[in-house]
């Protein structure tokens, strides 16, 4: 008896069977019926919207910032650095305007925190309680600072890089990185 219930409890449920074979024939039938798809338009703009479009180009800005650039003669540093913070095409267009503002030595750092997205080192630059001046001074102070550092060193011995040959590879600490002296030496 056991083995009679047994093999009757294993047997195949024929409403699932029933379900899978509708399924399967709903399937092919109105999966080869082409999904009409809406016809999609670029929306369409205004007459205003190319103008204002036309005055950016003419003012060599960008389309966002016409209102303020209008408003106050320029984009103001606090705009453009939050911006910047935000990250994506904003920060795009941010530091296109940044690149316009800022004074020109500080032009080829800028290319650099760029290169290398070190934008937090850019946003320290940014002077809150400041004037836009105190901003540019930033700007030039961390120009200078990064034009000295990677200035190569000339006449460097083995006293300065505190190792006993003069290799040009600094002495590791405990954690493996570099205390001092120069990574590689250029002729």
């Amino acid at each position: 008896m056991r083995v009679y219930t047994a093999r009757r409890a294993s047997g195949a449920n024929p409403a699932a069977s029933v379900a899978a074979q509708l399924l399967a024939i709903f399937t092919a039938i109105f999966g080869r019926l082409p999904i009409p798809v809406p016809p999609t338009a670029p929306p369409k703009s205004s007459g205003s919207s190319f103008e204002r479009s036309d005055m950016a180009n003419r003012l060599s800005i960008h389309k966002r910032y016409l209102d303020t650039f209008l408003n106050h003669g320029t984009v103001p540093y606090s705009v453009l650095f939050a911006h910047i913070r935000q990250g994506g095409p904003v920060r795009r267009d941010a530091f296109a305007e940044l690149r316009k503002k800022a004074p020109e030595a500080s032009l080829d750092w800028l290319n650099h925190v760029e290169r290398n997205e070190l934008w937090s080192d850019l946003t320290r630059c940014f002077v809150r309680d400041g004037s836009e001046t105190d901003t540019d001074v930033k700007l030039l102070k961390s120009t200078l600072a990064w034009t000295e550092a990677s200035k190569p060193e000339t006449n460097v011995g083995p006293t300065e890089t505190g190792t006993d040959v003069a290799s040009g590879v600094g002495v590791a600490n405990d954690f493996g990185s570099k205390v001092c002296g120069p990574t590689s030496r250029k002729p």
